[in-house]
């Protein structure tokens, strides 16, 4: 057994202790850090399943689909398609509709967020069970980082596949009552990037990777 997969079982066991109000106070010290996987693909993700002791197809569909779920309403979004992809990359954006975005009721004018470029997944609980999840990641083109939707650098690097500590926390997907306004050129050149003008916009953001 790897120490890679040892860590994953023991981080799932020691998750599993964690219920009810210790929930609540996770971060306070029952929760315990964990492998995070990234991949871009479900195809990805299978090619891993199939060699791996702790990782099943199932488990990849599971975080993909919560992934496409926050992207739909989380994901960044830009008030031209140029601005997106400079930030992405080109071809790497669209409209909300090609993107697989919600529709947004509440700002007028045209919008352009980046495809789902990647998803991690670990392990959370639910009904005392562990099980896989997962969040939308989004790459910087300039610097070549991974980034959640509320613009908080992962410590992911080089090909799919790659791990990163960090908690089960780092899984929960955002609260999110509205999609927030198209960011401007101004917003994210003063914001210094994607990254840090995400992170402004939404208010918020959650610690817990590894380096």
């Amino acid at each position: 057994m790897t120490p890679t997969r040892k860590r994953s079982r023991s981080a799932r066991a020691a998750l599993k202790g964690c219920t009810g109000a210790a929930l609540v106070l996770a971060l306070a010290g029952c929760e315990e850090e964990q492998d995070l996987t990234f991949f871009e693909t479900k195809a990805q993700c299978y090619r891993g399943a199939a060699v791996s002791g702790s990782l099943s197809e199932a488990d990849c569909d599971a975080a993909f689909a919560e992934a496409a779920i926050e992207h739909a309403v989380a994901a960044p979004r830009y008030e031209s398609l140029a601005l997106c992809e400079e930030e992405h990359g080109e071809g790497l954006c669209g409209t909300p509709e090609q993107a697989g975005g919600a529709a947004d009721p509440q700002h007028a004018g045209p919008s352009f967020m980046p495809f789902l470029m990647g998803y991690m997944m670990g392990s959370m609980l639910s009904g005392g069970q562990s099980q896989a999840a997962g969040r939308p990641l989004y790459r910087d083109a300039k610097s070549g980082s991974w980034f959640t939707s509320t613009g908080t650098r992962t410590g992911f690097s080089g090909t799919p596949g790659g791990v990163t500590r960090g908690y089960a926390s780092s899984l929960n997907r955002p609260r999110i009552s509205a999609i927030a306004a198209p960011m401007t050129r101004a917003t994210v050149t003063k914001a210094g990037g994607f990254g840090a003008a995400r992170s402004a916009a939404t208010g918020r953001g959650f610690s817990g990777f590894g380096g």
